[in-house]
């Protein structure tokens, strides 16, 4: 009897120093000093902290720098119907380049300026040959309606699509209807 009370006991005792032990080692493993994933690991230093949210795509690339930030929409007027109004009205202008489906025809309005005057009136003259006519800019701001009579300005008379406008410079196209040709053309202020 003796013997197993001694054996019960010494059980008992083993079992305790062994919770001691499982709970020393647990509280050791929870210390402040300890190195788990979420002090040093891919929160921290890995994806989200120095990755594709931070230096990425959206940090320095297409958002950043790209197409929105100096490209079409950031360097001019575009749909803004007033202000492009505003800036014909604004001085003398040359035809800076005329491309007729392809066929580059700058060169037959050299010596011409054109004056965009209130009520949507217009006159193109080189001093000698002048051509009057009307331009109506849409409500949108996305086209130009000029309307000439004469030569050579009377090429373009048509509906024209605005891609680009500074104060100094508006950038035009037109597809033709008939032959499918695309036209191009700029106005620059004198």
């Amino acid at each position: 009897m003796e013997r197993r009370k001694f054996l019960r006991k010494s059980g008992q005792a083993l079992l305790a120093i062994s919770s001691i032990s499982i709970t020393g080692s647990l509280l050791q493993s929870c210390s402040n000093d300890d190195d788990s994933s979420f002090d040093d690991g891919y929160y921290n230093s890995g994806y989200y902290g120095d990755g594709y949210y931070d230096d990425g795509y959206y940090d320095d690339g297409y958002y950043d720098d790209g197409y929105y930030d100096d490209g079409y929409y950031d360097d001019g007027y575009y749909g803004d119907a007033q202000a492009i109004r505003d800036i014909l009205l604004d001085g003398a202008w040359i035809v800076g380049s005329y491309i007729d489906s392809g066929t580059d025809k700058t060169s037959d309005y050299n010596g011409y300026t054109a004056d965009f005057m209130p009520a949507d009136q217009v006159t193109a003259t080189n001093g000698t040959t002048t051509n009057n006519g009307t331009w109506v800019v849409n409500g949108t701001g996305s086209s130009l309606a000029l309307n000439f009579t004469g030569m050579p300005f009377d090429e373009f008379n048509s509906d024209w699509d605005i891609l680009s406008v500074l104060n100094n410079r508006i950038e035009l196209q037109d597809v033709s209807g008939g032959g499918g040709g695309t036209d191009t053309l700029v106005f620059e202020k004198v």
